[in-house]
């Protein structure tokens, strides 16, 4: 996040509760300035006024905090989703390596069989006989992955 943004950005907390405290004494105020004849009456009045505002700020905390965690839980998603298809990635390179690997493996071991019978040759004749019979063998034996 951007620090001169989140420093724009007012904590939506702190402004909740600041909403809830002016609406707490608005609602105090309220109750205090009717005609007061019952002191029980009041002092239940405030108690349950001051308790269902409580509840309200609990509320709004706790979707607050769901959808906090519903942000932090997708991004983390995204990251699993991302992690995977690096995994796959590299799972594929590691499979093209392998089977070139192999197939490197298969050629040395025909031209290491092929100069093992015939040797590597005086002249340029016979190497490129023995070229050409590592060519002949190197079709007939062609390595499958």
């Amino acid at each position: 996040m951007n620090p001169a943004r989140a420093m724009m950005k007012p904590d939506k907390t702190r402004l909740l509760i600041i909403i809830l405290l002016l609406i707490v004494i608005v609602g105090i105020a309220l109750i205090m300035s009717r005609p007061i004849f019952n002191y029980s009456a009041l002092v239940f009045d405030l108690l349950t006024y001051v308790v269902s505002i409580v509840a309200l700020a609990l509320a709004i905390l706790s979707v607050l905090n769901s959808m906090r965690q519903n942000r932090i839980l997708k991004k983390m998603v995204r990251d699993v989703h991302g992690s995977i298809a690096e995994l796959q990635e590299v799972a594929q390179s590691t499979d093209a390596i392998e089977r070139e690997i192999r197939e490197e493996y298969h050629m040395n071991k025909v031209i290491t069989d092929v100069l093992s019978e015939y040797g590597i040759g005086d002249t340029s004749r016979m190497r490129r006989s023995i070229a050409r019979r590592v060519a002949r063998r190197l079709k007939k034996t062609r390595y499958k992955a």
